[in-house]
């Protein structure tokens, strides 16, 4: 994952009642806020969805360049 840096960005998500309901219990559950929960569950689903879909760090990609 990626080094720590300041969250100043927003996305602004539309969900219905029963996904915003679930998202605060499990964020309760963990002790979080949902804000932060949601952030850790995003950041866990893309870095690693991008380590399986893309093998190849950006200096590799560079490098190998003919």
């Amino acid at each position: 994952m990626p080094h720590r840096e300041k969250c100043l960005e927003s996305i602004h998500v539309h969900t219905g009642e029963s996904l915003k309901r679930d998202l605060q219990d499990l964020a309760m559950l963990e002790g979080r806020a949902v804000g932060e929960y949601i952030r850790a569950t995003l950041e866990a689903h893309v870095y690693g969805a991008k380590t399986k879909l893309l093998p190849f760090s950006a200096k590799d990609q560079a490098c190998s360049a003919p």
